[in-house]
């Protein structure tokens, strides 16, 4: 979870309650608040709600709850243009922007529209990858605006927080949020100009000095730039939100003139029925509808609207979720089930308990892989399982094998310390759908020997009979490798990871692993 922290006074600003009941009142809603130890509230915000990351979210949400009335929201026609090139489709494809008239900058406000900021880089906008936001005095620059992508070398201007021109190469190399982020930009470069060419900002690395924030800012541009549609145009309207709460006028942009829509409703139907099937309480609907009405919906006849700041409504249960809350959860009265039943241990278990015993730690991965991760593992041929119609590249297959996965979470593990031996039991397909077992041990004497063992070991506790047939696989380094089989049956092979594969998933040290079918 995030933390939000700000002097209480900051919230005072916004809304006149005590620190006690605001306190009380937030962690009643599920986000769980504290005092810290310099004075300020610290309050813990769960990713599905990214329009409490900022003190303007979290009071406008405790005056729903306190009043039971929606929050309203005028948006202003378009005045402003904005021109996206085709040259950023394969960089950053995906454009918002919103223009907020008439803010009063103070100190207080100023340092939440910057932590802000930060917050949904890290977690909506997943480290600036899935979406980057710019925040601009728009006075210093003249419409219209431009985003486009160009070159390294092509462009220079003064970057945030410097007092000389850069290039986007030399940002990259030397600015700080440059060598950060520099993983993000490829051979071009996304920008945004004005009229006169003036660089506003080089997403997802920086703005420019010329549009920084100041006391005397008034006069609000807003990009966000992404690869992904959707959670550039919840952080758009995030922003607005926030800075209406502020009393700032928002006026809508127009993007390859069609208008930028802003905080637009999305309606549901009010479920009565499943509301009161699952929280087992009946409340009719006129309760369900206060409610809702608490958590910032706005009931109309037999409809419910979700606010346009709200990114966490994608089903009715979602609804259902905040009607408890407002509910109060210890306002539920507990009763026993109609129906008693006995447990019973799965047939996995004792395999479990023997890896565990073993020294094997057990991860759990994605039952969805891509040829790459495959390829990188030099897994013997066999046919995929494919996806028809993947929306990402990383998930294009059902994964043949739990070995390539293993690797990966080798490769990502590779500062900690060692040794780490992992394990995994799940369903592969190469093409039948079959369990299998994966071991995987890396360490500086990672070898066959320790290998062998552990898989010896694991058929002797099973009760199974183990033959070991000398094979190379092409994953193995070659004479240190072998094929399993179980009461005369083929059923997997082990060995030492080939320098090749280690070198394809980044890993510095030995690793031996065992791969077993049916086990």
């Amino acid at each position: 979870m995030a933390q939000v922290n700000f002097p209480f006074s900051d919230l005072r600003e916004l809304l006149s309650v005590k620190k006690e009941w605001a306190m009380e009142t937030l962690t009643m809603l599920g986000f769980p608040a504290e005092v810290t130890e310099t004075g300020e509230l610290s309050v813990e915000v769960t990713p599905n709600r990214p329009d409490c990351l900022c003190v303007e979210g979290l009071a406008r949400t405790l005056r729903c709850y306190m009043t039971g009335r929606p929050a309203k929201f005028i948006v202003s026609g378009v005045k402003v243009a904005v021109t996206v090139d085709k040259t950023v489709s394969d960089v950053r494809p995906f454009f918002g922007a919103a223009v907020v008239h008439d803010i009063k900058m103070t100190e207080s406000f100023l340092r939440s529209l910057m932590q802000v900021q930060e917050k949904l880089h890290e977690t909506l906008g997943r480290k600036r990858k899935k979406v980057a936001i710019g925040i601009h005095d728009m006075d210093r620059v003249e419409m219209p605006f431009r985003y486009f992508a160009c070159g390294r070398k092509d462009i220079s201007f003064v970057p945030l927080e410097m007092e000389k021109k850069m290039t986007p190469e030399e940002i990259l190399q030397k600015h700080p949020k440059g060598t950060e982020y520099a993983h993000l930009v490829g051979k071009l470069c996304p920008m945004i100009t004005d009229r006169n060419g003036l660089v506003l900002s080089f997403p997802p690395i920086i703005n420019g000095e010329l549009t920084k924030l100041t006391l005397k800012t008034r006069n609000l541009f807003i990009d966000c730039t992404g690869t992904s549609e959707t959670a550039v145009r919840q952080a758009v309207n995030i922003l607005c939100a926030m800075l209406s709460e502020r009393g700032g006028k928002i006026e809508e942009a127009k993007i390859n003139g069609k208008p930028y829509d802003l905080l637009l409703e999305t309606k549901w139907v009010l479920p009565l029925k499943k509301t009161e099937q699952l929280l087992g309480t009946r409340m009719g609907s006129a309760k369900l509808k206060g409610l809702l009405a608490k958590m910032g919906f706005r009931p109309s006849g037999n409809a419910i609207f979700a606010p346009g700041y709200r990114a966490d409504v994608i089903d009715e249960v979602d609804l259902i979720e905040d009607a408890a809350i407002a509910f109060g959860f210890n306002n539920f009265e507990p009763s026993f089930p109609e129906f008693s039943s006995f447990g019973s241990s799965s047939a996995e278990k004792p395999l479990h308990e023997l890896l565990v015993g073993l020294g094997y730690d057990e991860v759990m991965t994605w039952t969805l892989s891509n040829r790459e991760l495959e390829r990188k593992a030099c897994l013997p041929a066999s046919r995929h399982v494919e996806i028809e119609n993947p929306l990402t590249e990383d998930f294009t297959i059902f994964r043949p094998s739990l070995l390539p996965n293993l690797l990966a979470v080798l490769s990502e593990s590779r500062n900690e310390k060692l040794p780490i031996r992992i394990y995994e039991a799940g369903p592969v397909a190469a093409p039948a759908l079959e369990d299998s077992v994966c071991m995987a041990s890396m360490h500086a004497r990672a070898s066959f020997s320790e290998i062998k063992g552990a898989v010896l070991s694991l058929a002797e506790a099973l009760g199974r009979k183990a033959e070991i047939k000398a094979k190379d696989f092409p994953c193995f380094i070659p004479g240190r490798c072998a094929e399993l089989l179980l009461d005369g049956k083929p059923c997997g092979f082990f060995g030492e990871i080939s320098p090749e594969v280690l070198s394809n998933f980044s890993l510095e040290q030995p690793v031996c692993a065992a791969v077993l079918k049916g086990a």
